[in-house]
C-alpha cells in the first residue's frame, strides 16, 4: 500500500489533505495508507491490527478527517 501510494503521490493525484490523513494513519501505526476512489483526493483507506484501529481512527479525525472503523466478515456483501 506504501509503496502503491509512492507512485501516486509521484504522478501528482493527492492532495495536501489526503497526505495529511495517510501519513497521520501511518504514524498512529496502521500497516499501510493510500488513497483510494475514483479521483479528486477525497477517499483513503487505512489497514491496522484490530488493537490500533482506535489510535489510527484518532489520528485520521486528528487531521481533519472522518473516519470509519470496519471489519472483515464471513459473509461478505448481503441485500435484504
Amino acid at each position: 500500500m506504501n509503496v502503491n501510494q509512492g507512485v501516486l503521490d509521484a504522478l501528482g493525484v493527492n492532495t495536501l489533505e489526503l497526505s495529511q490523513l495517510i501519513y497521520s494513519s501511518r504514524g498512529a501505526g496502521a500497516f499501510g495508507a493510500k488513497s483510494t476512489g475514483g479521483g479528486g483526493g477525497g477517499c483513503m483507506v487505512a489497514l491496522t491490527a484490530s488493537n490500533k484501529c482506535i489510535p489510527v481512527a484518532e489520528a485520521i479525525e486528528g487531521a481533519g478527517g472522518k473516519a470509519i472503523i470496519t471489519k472483515p466478515t464471513e459473509q461478505g456483501l448481503k441485500v435484504d
